[in-house]
């Protein structure tokens, strides 16, 4: 594998929640040989060459692309242990180039400094941030403002430095610096978007997960954009937790269309005997489109008797087709042998069609055997035929020297 193709694999963290595309591709391939340079000492993971690299290139005039050298500085910078200059030239990235692509993998890279660091604060600010103000009202003009009121006189610059070291026979104590405030970690209008929400509350899951599963909750029941909803079920699914895995069958019974949609995928992916009976409680009172997730989440499973009873009890011809066909690829051959003579021609095609994708060789012979419409009959040799095996060619043979 190239060293580029290494290096471009490195956002795939970012990418999986949602960074543009073209942050993705932008720099492939590059035009400036010191990006492409910084790049490869990247991929070998030699941090501080790519360090020298990219500052070179950000010092030189002539150069191009300093926005996305701004990112991979901040990248290896944090790799190499300077997360303080990593935060740095992520503010740096922010002031100078703010509607670049790099601003978004760059706000995930602080995130995951931010949890390196144990900054749960941080993480809140992200996942939680306080709603803009109001708009004024029209036609209202806006409270004046205050008299000016003279500053108070500045104070006596000073450095706080550490408590001098204890006499010896004094144990010694640990001095810890105050934690830098979030001035520090992020632009002054601060305005995360729902990818960067759900990072921090993706991290959140794992140290404080009874306060980040309500806001996950309601993000996946909020108006808008589906797939940031799927994504906050998604997240919910992923944790494990008993408690979020009755959170995501809520959203899946009672959530928006698009979102139930994803708890049923979610659901579908748990472990246990009782997903079955969860997704069959789902599917009367759901729309179509989450009825034919629950069909294929079935079908992924291998649920053969919850499919036949959809089979038999749905009035929709589309879903019913599909739930057959699904039962076919879940190895249900027996199921619709014996469903295929209690239905018309409508049905008995699609039926077929189940039999042949599970290459159903025993159960397309019989059928054949005692079909009596000439064209259906015509319809199982055909799939016979293309089967190809050997059994189903003796078949064919013997009944073309019947004919």
């Amino acid at each position: 594998m190239g060293k580029r193709l290494v290096g471009g694999l490195l956002l795939g963290s970012w990418l999986a929640f949602g960074v543009p595309a073209a942050s993705a591709a932008v720099g492939w391939p590059v035009e400036s040989k010191r990006l492409a340079s910084a790049k490869d000492f990247i991929a070998d993971e030699q941090w501080m060459r790519a360090i020298e690299v990219l500052q070179v290139l950000l010092r030189d005039t002539k150069e191009t692309g300093k926005d996305e050298a701004l990112f991979w500085l901040a990248h290896s910078q944090k790799h190499a242990g300077d997360a303080g200059e990593a935060l740095a030239t992520i503010r740096r990235l922010e002031r100078e180039y703010p509607s670049s692509v790099w601003v978004k993998p760059a706000g995930a890279l602080r995130l995951e400094i931010a949890v390196r660091l144990g900054r749960s604060d941080l993480l809140w600010l992200t996942a939680t941030p306080p709603p803009p103000p109001p708009p004024a009202a029209p036609g209202v003009a806006p409270p004046p403002a205050p008299p000016a009121v003279a500053p108070p006189p500045k104070p006596r610059a000073y450095v706080r430095k550490p408590p001098p070291p204890p006499p010896p026979d004094e144990p010694a104590m640990l001095w810890v610096a105050p934690a830098a405030p979030a001035s520090d970690w992020f632009p002054e209008k601060y305005e995360p978007d729902s990818d960067l929400r759900l990072q921090a509350l993706r991290h959140l899951m794992r140290t404080d997960p009874d306060k980040a599963m309500p806001v996950l909750k309601e993000i996946a029941y909020e108006p808008g954009d589906p797939a940031v909803a799927g994504r906050a079920v998604f997240v919910l699914a992923q944790s494990g937790r008993p408690d979020a895995r009755d959170m995501v069958v809520q959203v899946a019974q009672y959530g928006p269309a698009l979102a139930r949609v994803a708890a049923v995928r979610e659901i579908g992916r748990f472990g246990g005997p009782d997903v079955s009976a969860i997704l069959m409680a789902v599917y009367p009172k759901a729309d179509t489109a989450v009825k034919t997730q629950v069909v294929k989440s079935l079908g992924e499973r291998s649920e053969r008797t919850a499919l036949m009873t959809i089979v038999q009890s749905e009035g929709d011809r589309d879903l019913r087709t599909r739930a057959i066909l699904t039962l076919g690829q879940a190895g249900g051959n027996q199921e619709l042998r014996l469903l295929y003579p209690k239905f018309g021609v409508e049905f008995k095609r699609p039926i077929i069609q189940g039999l042949f994708n599970a290459r159903a060789v025993d159960e397309l012979i019989l059928l054949a055997d005692r079909e009596r419409d000439q064209v259906i009959r015509q319809e199982l040799y055909d799939q016979l035929r293309l089967l190809g095996t050997p059994k189903a060619k003796a078949y064919l043979q013997k009944v073309s020297v019947k004919k």
